[in-house]
Formats: C-alpha cells, sequence, structure tokens
C-alpha cells in the first residue's frame, strides 16, 4: 500500500530519544506518512515496544536489520528500499519534526513537480525545543557545491524532502563511510544534476550537544574515524569530476578538507599522521609546491600551541582564509 511520504529512521539502543522522534511524527497535521524505523541490533527493549507501536499503528513499520553489516548507513539504505512513500525524509532518533513539517513539505514537492528535492531549515536545542534560538544552518547565498566541499553546512540530514525515484537514482547512502554520509550524499546529489529549492521554513528540530560518542564528534577526535575521511574526501572528489563541475575554487576547498583532516591528527597527537595525510591530499590536487610546504609549517605551528586557542591557532587561520580554504572568511572552530 503507497502511502505519500516515508519517514526513515535508523537506531540502536536510543529507546528514550527514539519514543520522543516518533512522537513528533504522530503529531503531525498531515496523516498519509509511514515511519520505517531499521533497528541496527538494539537489546534494550527498543524491539518490543516499538513492535507493540506497530501492531496498534500500521504506519509505523519496525523492521530488525538481519544482512551482516552494520550502520546507521545500512539502516537506512534497507528503509529506503523498503519504503512505500512517493517521498522520503530522513529523521535521526533524536531529533524532531514541528507539527506542520510534513503538510507543508508534501503540499511544496507536488506543486514543483520537477523537484528531486526541497530543502528546509532547522532549529537547535541542546535538551528540550526552544532553548537556544540558534539555527541549523544560515542558507546564505552563494555556490551551495562549494561550501559543502568546505565543510560548510548549508543543509543537514533531515532538511531534504527527497522524490524516492531520484534518491534510490542516486544510490542512497555510501555504506562504507563511518562519518560525513549526509554531507557526501549531498553533494552526491547536486552532482548528478538533482534539481532542488531551498525554503526558509525552519520546520524541524535538531537536537545538538558536544558528546563525544556522536559521529559528527568522533570524526574530529577517534583515529579511526580521522582515517576513514580519507574515504570520504575520495568520494566527494569522484562525484565533482563525475558531474563536470571541478573549478579551481572547489579544487581548492577539497585541498582544505584535507587539512582539515591533518589538524585532526594533530589533535589526536599524530603530528606524522597529519603530515602523512597531507602529502597525500596535495598529490592528488597537485597543488603548488609553496602550499604544500606552507601546510608543512602550519601543522607543525599547531602542534606546537594549544589546539584552539592561543597564538598558533590564530596564525594557522589566518594562513587558512589567506590560501582561501574556506568559503567564508570566519573559520569554524573544534571541527564543527
Amino acid at each position: 500500500m503507497s502511502v505519500a511520504v516515508s519517514i526513515v529512521t535508523p537506531t540502536k539502543n536510543r529507546l528514550p530519544l527514539l519514543r520522543g522522534s516518533m512522537a513528533s511524527v504522530a503529531a503531525q497535521s498531515f496523516t498519509d506518512w509511514e515511519h520505517v524505523i531499521v533497528d541496527d541490533g538494539s537489546d534494550d527493549g527498543t524491539g518490543a515496544e516499538i513492535s507493540a507501536m506497530a501492531a496498534r499503528d500500521p504506519r509505523i513499520r519496525y523492521i530488525p536489520r538481519t544482512v551482516a553489516q552494520g550502520g546507521a548507513n545500512v539502516c537506512r539504505n534497507i528503509a529506503i528500499r523498503e519504503s512505500r512513500g512517493e517521498f522520503v525524509i530522513m529523521l535521526d532518533s533524536d531529533d524532531l519534526l514541528r507539527p506542520d513539517c510534513l503538510e507543508r513539505r508534501v503540499r511544496i514537492m507536488r506543486e514543483n513537480t520537477a523537484l528531486d528535492m526541497a530543502v528546509f531549515r532547522a532549529g537547535v536545542f541542546a535538551k528540550q525545543v526552544g532553548d537556544t534560538d540558534r539555527l541549523f544552518h544560515p542558507q546564505d547565498p552563494g555556490d551551495d557545491l562549494l561550501r559543502f566541499l568546505s565543510h560548510d553546512c548549508v543543509w543537514e540530514i533531515t532538511s531534504p524532502i527527497w522524490r524516492r525515484d531520484f534518491l534510490l537514482k542516486a544510490g542512497g547512502f555510501d555504506e562504507t563511510l563511518l562519518s560525513m554520509q549526509d554531507l557526501e550524499l549531498h553533494v552526491r546529489a547536486i552532482c548528478a544534476g538533482a534539481k532542488y529549492m531551498l525554503f526558509d521554513d525552519v520546520d524541524h528540530d535538531i537536537s545538538w550537544q558536544y558528546d563525544f560518542t556522536r559521529t559528527s564528534v568522533r570524526h574530529v577526535f577517534d583515529k579511526a574515524y580521522i582515517e576513514a575521511a580519507g574515504r570520504v574526501h575520495a568520494a566527494l572528489r569522484r562525484a565533482v569530476l563525475a558531474g563536470g563541475l571541478m573549478t579551481w575554487s572547489r579544487e581548492r576547498a577539497l585541498v582544505g578538507l584535507g587539512f582539515s583532516t591533518a589538524e585532526s591528527w594533530v589533535r589526536a597527537k599524530q603530528l606524522g599522521g597529519a603530515l602523512k595525510f597531507w602529502n597525500r591530499s596535495c598529490g592528488v590536487a597537485n597543488v603548488p609546491a609553496r602550499l604544500w610546504l606552507g601546510g608543512w609549517v602550519m601543522l607543525c605551528i599547531r602542534r606546537a600551541g594549544p589546539m584552539d586557542s592561543g597564538l598558533a591557532f590564530r596564525i594557522v587561520n589566518k594562513w587558512k582564509g589567506w590560501v582561501r580554504f574556506r568559503q567564508e572568511p570566519a573559520l569554524l572552530q573544534n571541527g564543527n
């Protein structure tokens, strides 16, 4: 039985948070939805509770992962393939939809049949919605692809409503990636020629706490995640080249991503790993010798001082601005 929109949620041992996410779907003014929850092996009672909820409301579909490989990307792809909606929205288990989110998004997609996706803004909360006035992404004007390649989050995973056929054609999520999977998907979609529009409406809320267990934080500190970042960079480069969209600015942004990962190696007290990663990034992009050497010097300076404050930090940030590693003049701190 088809529905208008499928909400996709991967989960593992996050039952208290998942209840809140599910409640935000159940409270929607638009009712022609299904919530596809794929469990990555929870042992906290998720299976029993969500299965009971699904028995009471057939719009809830609980799917335990049965394939050998796990991870959020695998679970999202299972849910996308199993979904019955004309449209698909990603919703992580700690995030929330506002009550009119689905109604507005479905209406816009049906009124604009040429769109492959429409993108909406997110609020940010720490413990409860409304405890900050921050927006997750400002949606400033400019080159969206360049901004993504500069690690500037133009939109996050829940922001788009996808036309399901396009999402399947694009290939869904890359299951080999440990982090930045939404960044990679969004870049790949743009490079594949996705037709999309950005809307000012704030229609969902993203939980943000600086938690060392979060994937978005671990890719800055966890050595396995830092090493895996190289696969993300390679995937981004392949997508841009395949789309015939490489420019000097986008190439420089990709090199800047490589330097950012090298800085993460320094933060992990691995200067050797930082220099090795920087060498590899420069070799792939065939950067000028002065840029390569400057990066070496900056990484050594960064290692000599405090990571996120002080003179060394300011010198490195000034240099990154000078060599145009970021589109925006204000450099993000702490890897966020």
